[in-house]
């Protein structure tokens, strides 16, 4: 019978860092992204995914940003790495696993479009066939209630890789207790653009949280809530709620807001998307209005320990 695979905590969905003018990757503010937010305590990344803005990076530059967090991710232990596979066709996916793999990350991370269970399930027979250390199913869709149950069940039960399912869906509480349930808390269970219903989530039972940005605060609040802390998770958490809340506009405002934190804290140089984002002058003065907020928040992480 398959044991609970132990990744519990922050993994963080890292997001890319561009200079402006030529818009390539600034790799040095790369790497201060992921030494912070090891030293915030984050117990891995996954890298990339979309927040990365995957889609908008070249096949070097993703082998590239892999290559990068593994190398700092292994100066620490329990650090883990993974990549998304998220390729429209299964050659390509199967090729990304194989690459993925020879740079020695920790597990995958699979998001693929639904069509069927037995295609679904072929799809991943072939992955399991490569023996990656683990592979989490991501299930999203922020319009209904994404894969199938059943499937998700199946798909633990048949493919002994199959250890994580990374469930962002419309409603994700509801369905995080099904699963929970269905599989004896075996399956490990992570939520993801839900953060801002990180304590629900916790009461329920998952094990991870991988949100984008903020990492001290993301991790202290999984801290103390773990630690028996509840009353105190839920201050730090409602303090930080204003500011999860205007970054559930979307995604590309998510990631570029995060561009704006890093850049103000000293880990980014320059705050400079690759893809098109909708950010007015509204959005900019209250940003700004919020990033000071969530400085302040920072500075007292402290007090919620005493």
């Amino acid at each position: 019978m398959k044991e609970l695979y132990p990744m519990h905590g922050i993994i963080t969905t890292v997001i890319t860092p561009f200079r402006s003018g030529s818009k390539e990757i600034d790799w040095p503010s790369f790497r201060r992204e992921i030494q912070l937010c090891m030293d915030a305590g984050a117990a891995g990344f996954l890298v990339p995914c979309m927040a990365s803005e995957m889609n908008q990076l070249t096949h070097e530059e993703i082998l590239q940003e892999v290559r990068e967090t593994v190398a700092l991710a292994r100066t620490r232990e329990h650090c883990l790495v993974i990549p998304s596979i998220t390729a429209n066709d299964e050659e390509t996916r199967l090729r990304q696993c194989e690459e993925y793999l020879a740079l020695d990350v920790d597990g995958l991370n699979l998001n693929m479009p639904y069509t069927t269970d037995d295609a679904y399930c072929d799809m991943v027979r072939r992955i399991d066939a490569m023996k990656p250390r683990f592979l989490c199913i991501q299930d999203v869709s922020m319009t209904d209630d994404g894969l199938p149950d059943r499937l998700l069940i199946r798909l633990f039960e048949e493919f002994e890789s199959v250890r994580c399912a990374k469930i962002e869906v419309k409603d994700p509480g509801p369905k995080y207790t099904r699963i929970l349930e269905a599989t004896g808390g075996r399956l490990n269970i992570s939520g993801a653009w839900g953060s801002s219903q990180s304590i629900e989530a916790y009461d329920r039972g998952i094990h991870a949280l991988m949100p984008s940005g903020m990492p001290e605060l993301f991790v202290n609040v999984y801290e103390l809530y773990h630690k028996g802390r509840r009353e105190k998770a839920m201050e730090l958490f409602f303090a930080m709620l204003p500011v999860i809340s205007f970054t559930r506009q979307s995604q590309p405002l998510n990631r570029y807001f995060h561009k704006l934190y890093f850049k103000r804290i000293g880990v980014f140089d320059e705050a400079v998307s690759r893809e098109e984002v909708l950010f007015d002058e509204y959005h900019q003065r209250y940003a700004e209005d919020l990033i000071e907020y969530a400085v302040k928040l920072r500075d007292s992480i402290s007090s919620y320990w005493a």
